[in-house]
């Protein structure tokens, strides 16, 4: 539907990119952390799932400064921990992560800040055709209007909130355009495809602890030497074991209904927005460029109004027609066809047009940023009471249980408020379960609900802990309230030395015999080197190459393209960390097969994004010499 009226970045537009909210959250603008910190960044990834997301504690933040209400600030611009918390979602997150996390959000504002300084507008029909080409809120490959006020209803967030991100959003990738790639020399590239391109056949052999355990002993002095230096891992945490509650909303939810005269009444009164019209239309275009010069523009005009002239003659041919003139590629296959679409879907110029026409109606010749329309309406229609029943009735729903829960709720709080001895009465009032939990930590549960930052704050805290009491009903999750007392608790305590000695014996015997494997193997790849006898026991040879899966490390795999290309058999060996030793006998070298266009044109773009991207950290750098960032942390990981 879209095919003609979109740019190609917003046609790949995807929701999570405005709204963190909704999908994927924190990964904007991490250049230089991804590199650093791959799998760190995968957690970060995976912390956002679709759903209400709520605040969490900054438990870790204790480094900021007293009496501060934000974490920094960009030029007049504040980014508080709330904002954070949104960023982050409602997982805990590792405290030298959360750095990070706020870094890309200055990253960010520093984007904004400058966009604002050089002016760059967005105009609304660039927002309006960004927000149309998210797929989540699309039905079958078209905007529906409905599922982008429910999305945004769900996600509590008001259009306009919304609309902002987006147009935000579409002013800094304004500042980034020109970093989307860098320059990169065709000898550089030619260089790189023969260096990543190579393969070699190597053959292996690991020297493992395993082999000199027999040899090693352990004597008691470094088994108690071994214990009092590492005190602090022999320590049991502070534990306590649990009974809850859990008041939810879900819950609530089963217990609700909606009554169809009032679905019917909402109906009635909410119509005009319920029913809205749609077209079902179909055109043809004449592509034209924005800067198009002036003979351009009037050919396109002229081939526009022959193709007129010959669809008012025999308005039947007009999916014929389409076929063989139209210019977009998404519909003339189709004969111009586009499906139904509401008001507001499609560029200002072609929605007036649209909806001006009745039902069989051909268009005169409609200019937008686009090219030239021709646009034939072939059907219109509003929705029935039975097309959105579903749809009002949920709605209806979750208004009527989120004000219960909201009511409930503060009625489940004082319950358990006043009744601090005692989690029976508020289970007995609301027809709860108590539930008992396994023994939790300061930093951890089993069961997921109580593996909530701020409630293990509160069951360790005097109240619960020492005296017993219920602590308050603190939200786990979005519309899910968890109360809970300690039934139990063990102080944190060292172990004897009789409980881990086993323990400590078989890791101090294994680090010896490491120590062993690795003297053997750099020995045996010092004798290699120098022309010794090969008598080792290899394991048959497989092809390497510098990049993509390996069997082996990427510091081992550097270790063998190390070796000469030319002087066969060559030797290389490296430590596997905790592992012991490989030895690696190179075979042969297999150069990198030629590329065609297509493959050395990839290769180049792909370095030249690359560049691109360190450029823009150095940009982000640069920016913040002329935009002044205050930052609240005594410690930020700012690169």
């Amino acid at each position: 539907m879209f095919g003609f009226c979109l740019p190609e970045e917003d046609r790949q537009a995807s929701i999570w990119h405005y709204m963190p909210r909704i999908t994927r959250g924190v990964a904007c603008l991490m250049f230089s952390f991804v590199e650093k910190n791959k799998i760190a960044v995968q957690v970060v990834l995976g912390l956002v799932s679709l759903g209400l997301v709520v605040g969490v504690g900054l438990t870790g933040y204790s480094a900021m400064e007293d009496g501060e209400s934000y974490l920094a600030k960009v030029g007049k611009i504040k980014i508080t921990p709330h904002e954070l918390a949104q960023a982050i979602g409602n997982r805990a997150v590792p405290d030298e992560m959360r750095p990070m996390v706020l870094e890309q959000l200055v990253r960010k504002q520093l984007l904004l800040e400058q966009a604002g300084l050089l002016h760059l507008n967005v105009s609304d029909d660039q927002v309006r055709n960004a927000i149309a080409a998210i797929p989540d809120f699309q039905e079958n490959g078209k905007f529906s209007a409905q599922r982008y006020k429910d999305l945004l209803a769900a996600q509590q967030m008001a259009p306009l909130d919304f609309q902002k991100r987006v147009r935000d959003d579409i002013a800094s990738s304004y500042l980034l355009a020109g970093f989307s790639s860098g320059i990169q020399s065709a000898a550089v590239t030619q260089h790189m495809a023969a260096l990543l391109g190579e393969k070699r056949d190597v053959a292996m052999l690991q020297i493992l602890p395993a082999a000199f355990l027999s040899q090693v002993t352990v004597s008691d002095a470094e088994i108690k030497k071994y214990y009092d230096a590492h005190a602090s891992e022999f320590k049991l945490p502070e534990m306590a074991r649990l009974e809850y509650v859990v008041f939810s909303q879900q819950e609530l939810a089963k217990s609700i209904s909606v009554n169809s005269a009032d679905v019917k009444k909402y109906f009635e009164a909410h119509q005009a927005e319920l029913a809205g019209e749609e077209r079902k239309a179909s055109h043809i275009l004449i592509t034209l460029a924005k800067d198009a010069k002036p003979e351009a523009r009037k050919a396109a005009q002229l081939k526009a109004e022959a193709i007129l002239l010959e669809l008012k003659a025999n308005p039947a041919r007009f999916a014929e027609i389409a076929k063989k003139e139209s210019q977009d590629p998404g519909s003339a296959a189709n004969g111009g066809d586009l499906g139904f679409f509401a008001r507001g879907a499609m560029v200002k110029p072609f929605d007036e047009a649209a909806f001006k026409l009745k039902k069989g109606e051909i268009s005169g010749v409609v200019t937008s940023d686009f090219g030239l329309h021709i646009i034939r309406v072939d059907d219109v229609r509003s929705k029935t009471f039975a097309d959105v029943q579903p749809a009002v009735e949920q709605k209806l729903k979750l208004e009527k249980v989120s004000l219960a829960f909201q009511s409930q709720a503060e009625k489940f709080n004082e319950l358990i408020y006043q009744q601090a001895d005692s989690l029976k009465p508020a289970a007995e009032a609301f027809k709860l379960s108590v539930q008992q939990s396994d023994w939790l930590t300061r930093v951890g549960a089993k069961e997921e609900l109580l593996n909530n930052e701020k409630l293990r704050e509160a069951v360790f805290s005097d109240d619960v802990l020492k005296k017993k009491h219920n602590s308050e009903a603190i939200e786990v999750a979005s519309g899910t309230l968890v109360s809970a007392r300690v039934i139990e608790s063990k102080p944190a305590q060292a172990q004897k030395l009789e409980v881990v000695r086993e323990g400590i014996i078989a890791k101090l015997k294994q680090e010896k015999a490491l120590k062993l494997a690795v003297e053997e193997g750099s020995k045996k790849l010092a004798e290699l080197k120098k022309g010794g006898a090969d008598t080792l026991p290899w394991a048959a040879a497989q092809s390497m190459a510098r990049m993509g899966q390996s069997a082996v490390a990427e510091e081992q795999v550097k270790e063998i393209f190390r070796t000469a290309a030319d002087k066969f058999p060559a030797y290389a060996g490296a430590e596997i960390k905790g592992q012991g030793f490989a030895l690696f006998k190179v075979l042969k070298s297999v150069p990198a097969p030629a590329m065609d266009d297509v493959m050395r044109r990839q290769l180049g773009d792909n370095m030249a994004q690359m560049y691109g991207q360190v450029e823009v950290g150095s940009y982000l750098q640069a920016l913040k010499s002329q935009i002044k960032v205050d930052y609240k942390l005594k410690a930020i990981a700012a690169e």
